[in-house]
């Protein structure tokens, strides 16, 4: 049988919204900052990578803020959560959409186009050049911004402790047998 000691642990998560804030910025630097260190370095590794390669499938385009029709890109709610990297694509959108209101003007996005919303025809093309590359690209962005969102939800909680309530039980019950 187990003892108590075997199910308890102390740690500090330190300032936890400042741990939240580190885990959405860049997946696992709030981890490392309270001080969990492969936990932050796998975070870290396994998000980047996943993230990354979601980009390459897809040229680069996958990652991009639109929310009108008929480009209602639902899927940017998701790799929001990838934190730091999704910031360029709300730049991006709030550039051309301002930019759009303005009647004549030419739409010059910033950061040589990359995360900018695409016309109608530019997305068609995405579709014709990388086929179904282009949707897989973006199903690993998405996977890595959920799976930051975790993260972020681990760094401002603490890990999930699933013994917990069954140590207090037993507990419970010795305090109630030696009171007897």
């Amino acid at each position: 049988m187990a003892t108590d000691d075997e199910f308890e642990f102390d740690l500090d998560l330190k300032n936890r919204s400042v741990a939240a804030l580190l885990a959405w910025l860049v997946p696992g630097v709030g981890h490392l900052y309270q001080g969990r260190t492969s936990k932050g370095i796998v975070i870290f590794l396994s998000i980047s990578l996943l993230f990354i390669t979601g980009l390459q499938m897809s040229g680069g385009k996958a990652v991009y803020c639109s929310f009108r029709n008929p480009d209602l890109r639902w899927q940017f709610v998701g790799q929001f959560f990838v934190g730091s990297a999704s910031v360029p694509a709300i730049i991006q959108n709030r550039v051309v959409r301002g930019q759009e209101k303005k009647l004549g003007v030419v739409i010059k996005p910033l950061f040589g186009g990359k995360f900018a919303p695409p016309t109608s025809t530019e997305r068609l093309q995405w579709h014709e050049d990388y086929h179904a590359y282009f949707q897989m690209g973006t199903l690993y962005t998405l996977v890595a911004g959920l799976l930051n969102l975790f993260a972020i939800f681990d760094a401002y909680c603490g890990p999930f402790v699933l013994f917990r309530e069954l140590a207090t039980k037993e507990d419970e019950s010795k305090e109630d047998e030696s009171n007897l």
